[in-house]
């Protein structure tokens, strides 16, 4: 393995797909030079642009001038492209892929490469919406290492780095437990959709009577449903524990389903009682769960407040990362409209993230205007303006700066004076907060000139 951002190329085959391009980016913001792939050239060179990659349609010369080569492809494509490229990855570098499911695409590795190649299968447990590695947890299979394989810790302080969550796992044992994270998780959630639908209910007025845990539901249904069709299929047919999984759950359905019919309410309740043995914690997870649910309000409730106190608040689209900062106009359980400067911009309350704190005060002084005053005022010789100053500071966050620019004796003020000036730097002051100040200085025993 060579040493040194600069001298890692990586290339990601199929990097121009949607998903393809988002992890590709993760690599090119820490420095290391990427290239990407794709069939259609047009496209592959606008996402190429976009993101600062190198872009090529011929997969095996991007694998031959790369050290470390990832295959971020449909499932079903996944073994066919890798056999065609793999065999051309040079020896000491180190070949991955970025599928949901683990034992095809490793055997492809395994057996389309010669033993000097490394092979590390990669699953990321996150989509093309996110925006970083913070918060997410990727698998890793290592398949092919060596004993003391400099790839493997590249990888895991990378990943680290971004701060996500690493776990090892083999290819059998990933695709195992994917098939109740994954594929039970889909198919029930895929079919508590086609169900509401087969009864013609309109989901938006069950919302009207929802509690918070259906609220609740029926957003991971549609975070589920909204997704790419075509992956969700792969997972399903590709995962060799699919149809054990599937079919046990449709039978696990049909035994309850006969109990409600026969009114046999013990079975019901035995069922229910053994089913809530498979959580150690069920504490741990009402408690989560509480969290999740209060978490849909909290946020609407802190921008009511300061709607209704007319406070500007400052929103990040959770997807695109751009700010916007304005008066609240009109707030509903779907949508916002921030005012500024005349203008009015609607927003989806789903897709946007209230930013408060150290966050809201960095973005604020990067970007509002600034007002600077200067405050003029005589004190006592004894006056310590330094602790003056840092008093002030404290007053008001929105106080960018606070510093003493003159400090000035003379017989005119007196003896045992002094003439202190103070200028104050700050963001949306106006004119009733700087009076506030002058104030502040009378109340400390200062006579304002």
């Amino acid at each position: 393995m060579k040493k040194g951002k600069e001298k890692i190329k990586i290339a990601v085959i199929g990097g121009s797909g949607e998903f393809g391009r988002v992890f590709a980016s993760f690599f090119k913001k820490a420095g290391y030079e990427v290239t990407i792939t794709g069939r259609n050239e047009e496209k592959g060179k606008r996402v190429a642009r976009e993101y600062g990659f190198e872009f090529t349609r011929d997969n095996i010369k991007a694998a031959k001038e790369s050290d470390f080569v990832i295959f971020s492809l449909p499932i079903d494509e996944t073994a066919k492209v890798i056999k065609e490229v793999a065999p051309h990855v040079r020896e000491g570098c180190l070949i991955s892929d970025t599928t949901s499911v683990k034992e095809i695409p490793c055997k492809a590795m395994l057996e389309s490469t010669g033993k000097g190649v490394e092979i590390i299968g990669m699953h990321p447990m996150f989509g093309p919406r996110v925006t970083s590695l913070e918060g997410n947890v990727v698998i890793l299979t290592p398949v092919r290492i060596s004993k003391s394989s400099a790839w493997l810790s590249f990888l895991v302080d990378f990943f680290e780095k971004n701060k996500a969550r690493v776990v090892f796992s083999t290819p059998e044992e990933h695709d195992r437990l994917m098939s109740i994270v994954q594929v039970l998780t889909h198919f029930s959630y895929i079919t508590a959709a086609r169900t509401i639908r087969k009864l013609d209910v309109d989901v938006e007025e069950t919302r009207k009577l929802a509690s918070p845990v259906y609220e609740l539901m029926l957003d991971l249904i549609a975070r589920i449903v909204g997704q790419n069709p075509w992956l969700y299929a792969s997972i399903q047919m590709y995962n060799k524990h699919s149809s054990e999984v599937q079919r046990t759950f449709i039978e696990e359905a049909e035994q309850l389903s006969k109990d409600i019919a026969r009114k046999d309410k013990h079975a019901f309740v035995k069922k229910m009682k053994e089913a809530a043995k498979i959580f150690r914690d069920i504490d741990s997870a009402m408690g989560k769960s509480d969290k999740a649910i209060a978490a849909l309000t909290l946020e609407i409730k802190k921008l009511k407040e300061k709607e209704k106190k007319g406070k500007k608040v400052l929103l990040r689209h959770i997807y695109s990362g751009n700010y916007h900062y304005g008066r609240i106009k009109k707030l509903d359980p779907d949508y916002i409209v921030l005012e500024s400067n005349a203008r009015e911009k609607k927003l989806k309350i789903s897709n946007v993230e209230l930013v408060e704190g150290e966050e809201e005060m960095a973005w604020k002084r990067e970007n509002l205007e600034k007002k600077t005053r200067d405050f003029s005022a005589i004190f006592p010789e004894s006056f310590k303006e330094e602790l003056f100053v840092e008093l002030l500071k404290k007053h008001d966050r929105r106080i960018i700066s606070c510093e003493v620019i003159d400090v000035f004796r003379s017989e005119k003020i007196g003896m045992g004076k002094k003439s202190i000036t103070i200028r104050v730097k700050a963001i949306e002051f106006n004119n009733e907060d700087f009076e506030r100040i002058e104030e502040i200085i009378e109340g400390m025993g200062g006579k304002l000139r």
